[in-house]
């Protein structure tokens, strides 16, 4: 045998390395992004656990509480008809309920939440705050909420009642 021969023979050996190189990275490429699917629906799922979550532990505190059943009734009613301390918890209440929202809202946003979800969300919303108390609360603590959040409300409660809507906070 020949170095040429030898040296033909080791391009062989070489080229089939170069394919058997390039066959395991197409797998572990394939294998990455399937991690990286994985991954994706984890953080979602994680993402729609989060929001099932905060909205079931704000409805949980309504319904186990006749006292906070009775604020809430109250205060979407008329806020000024309670007392100082029950105004307190009333607003304290909406808090937790728009934080959820807001919670819900920023998952769809940021962590690709279904928008079929926030969307399933608008009725509870306008439930909410299209109240006397709802109003209350939106034109005097929506400023705590980030300001997209802010503007989509605003949106749909001008989509919902151009006249309630006007009296939103000015962004």
């Amino acid at each position: 045998m020949s170095w040429q021969d030898l040296g033909s023979i080791g391009e062989l050996v070489s080229g089939i390395a170069v394919v058997v190189s390039l066959i395991y990275l197409a797998y572990q490429i394939r294998q990455n992004t399937s991690q990286i699917d994985q991954n994706a629906k984890a953080v979602r799922a994680s993402a729609i656990d989060s929001s099932i979550g905060h909205a079931m532990d704000t409805r949980q505190a309504i319904f186990e509480s006749a006292d906070v059943a009775r604020i809430l009734r109250s205060g979407h009613s008329d806020p000024d008809a309670l007392t100082e301390d029950d105004l307190t918890r009333y607003r304290l209440i909406l808090h937790n309920i728009m934080w959820t929202f807001s919670n819900i809202f920023s998952q769809t946003k940021y962590a690709e939440l279904a928008t079929e979800t926030w969307d399933a969300q608008v009725p509870a919303i306008l439930r909410v705050l299209v109240t006397p108390g709802g109003r209350w609360f939106w034109d005097n603590y929506a400023q705590e909420f980030e300001l997209s959040f802010r503007h989509e409300v605003n949106r749909m409660l001008e989509q919902s009642n151009p006249q309630v809507a006007g009296k939103a906070p000015s962004e």
